[in-house]
């Protein structure tokens, strides 16, 4: 028997899921209007809030920011040029929510316009490399502190919960890890597209 909450419906025994400033910065940012990419962000919360976050809850929270529709808009040439003068200097993620687009619609844009995708002077984030593998932040701190992804302190103080720093993970050490570590690129939210050419550049 199908239950309430699968078929979509409030009611019975289903629970109210709080959403967080950054899941809805992740259904910003990623959301395209799609059906495929809600499920996408669908899956990926669930996975990150250890919840069920279903399909509809995610489009709930799109009609609510404004963001429920079916086509993206057109690039615009100050979005044209802002890509092609940070694409080498910013990560994916961060040019997105600079545009407010999706990851996928940046990566797109710029694989057609010929434009390489590298990340600043070629270093990660812990959040970033969290968003390349489609894990929680706690997975990949995990793997820096058993020496499994080799990292460093982006400024003279160790990173804090705070935020008051952050981790510097190469490429070449996310690389080595993608290479040794491969067994823990699994689920449908590992970003394929930035493991390639993390792996041919």
């Amino acid at each position: 028997m199908i239950t309430l909450v699968e078929a979509g419906i409030k009611g019975g025994s289903s629970h109210k899921h709080f959403w967080t400033d950054d899941e809805r910065d992740i259904v910003r940012r990623d959301y395209d209007g799609h059906k495929a990419s809600a499920e996408r962000i669908a899956s990926k919360l669930s996975d990150m809030a250890g919840d069920t976050i279903t399909f509809n809850a995610v489009k709930g929270q799109a009609a609510k920011m404004g963001i429920l529709q079916n086509k993206s808009p057109d690039w615009t040439d100050l979005e044209l040029e802002f890509l092609s003068e940070h694409i080498h200097e910013y990560s994916v993620v961060t040019i997105a929510k600079r545009l407010h687009r999706s990851v996928n619609a940046v990566k797109i844009k710029a694989t057609r316009l010929k434009m390489g995708l590298r990340f600043r002077d070629g270093w990660y984030t812990k959040t970033e490399v969290a968003e390349i593998f489609g894990v929680d932040h706690h997975k990949v701190q995990k793997w820096i502190d058993t020496g499994a992804l080799l990292a460093k302190w982006y400024t003279d103080r160790k990173p804090q919960q705070n935020g008051t720093a952050m981790w510097h993970i190469s490429a070449r050490a996310l690389r080595d890890f993608i290479v040794n570590y491969n067994g823990e690129l699994v689920g449908r939210n590992v970003d394929l597209f930035t493991i390639i050419h993390l792996l041919i550049d």
